[in-house]
């Protein structure tokens, strides 16, 4: 069985496990979807090395606290995570299509009451991938997120919404538009797609094998193998929707 036969087969039990979801619970129980928030914001910013845990996330997040021992920074950064999945959900419930407003206004909050001044701005220095290769040069940017988004809005809509979503994350974190948050925002505007798209919000665990796994894919994708990505995030998508399926009917 080919890869793209594979890819097609994990798409179609997502479909099916999605409307699963929708059959058993029309709306997630807000506790239950404030709970799914906390562990995505705990592993996405771990991702990007963040140092607080599960718990520590879900203190700052449920009672606004500033946790002593930690670095006033991880505290600010997981409440304007949390903050930026309430925006995206808002975006997803509207349906307004990909763009540059949008993505600005997204690093525009992970930005606040930190390093406010970059938020929403293009860098303007070199920046480096994932996979320590040189991400395209700071002049270019403006006009490449202009027609990544431009592809996007036009071309991906008609792909499946996982490999849609896929493709805005892969494009984002390929190009590393801004100074920071760069991870994060790709990985936001991913879940933007889904949610607008029915799908719970998705994360990817970041735990040391998802991490390598992550990794491993994105550089595939770079060396024009882009079904490994592609794959990757559609595993996670249905891991994510079994575990909240078992969730519900427990």
């Amino acid at each position: 069985m080919s890869a793209t036969d594979n890819l097609d087969l994990l798409l179609a039990e997502i479909d099916l496990l999605k409307a699963d979801l929708h059959l058993q619970c029309a709306e997630i129980d807000p506790a239950l979807q404030q709970q799914l928030d906390i562990v995505y914001t705990h592993d996405s910013l771990r991702l990007e090395d963040g140092c607080l845990d599960l718990a520590e996330t879900g203190m700052v997040i449920k009672h606004g606290l500033m946790l002593p021992g930690k670095p006033m920074t991880d505290n600010l950064t997981a409440l304007n995570h949390y903050q930026s999945i309430q925006f995206i959900r808002e975006q997803a419930a509207e349906q307004n299509l990909l763009s540059i407003s949008t993505l600005q206004k997204i690093h525009i909050m992970l930005s606040r009451g930190l390093q406010h001044q970059l938020g929403g701005a293009y860098r303007n220095q070199s920046a480096h991938l994932l996979n320590g290769e040189t991400a395209p040069s700071a002049d270019h940017i403006p006009q490449q997120l202009a027609e990544q988004l431009q592809w996007l809005n036009k071309d991906g809509v008609f792909l499946h919404p996982v490999v849609f979503a896929a493709e805005a994350h892969l494009r984002l974190l390929a190009l590393q538009p801004f100074q920071n948050n760069n991870g994060v925002c790709a990985r936001l505007m991913m879940n933007l797609i889904l949610l607008s798209e029915g799908f719970p919000i998705m994360t990817i665990a970041s735990n040391t094998p998802t991490r390598n796994a992550y990794i491993k894919a994105f550089n595939l994708a770079q060396t024009g193998q882009p079904l490994e990505w592609q794959q990757f995030i559609a595993e996670q998508v249905m891991l994510n929707c079994q575990n909240l399926l078992r969730t519900l009917q427990s």
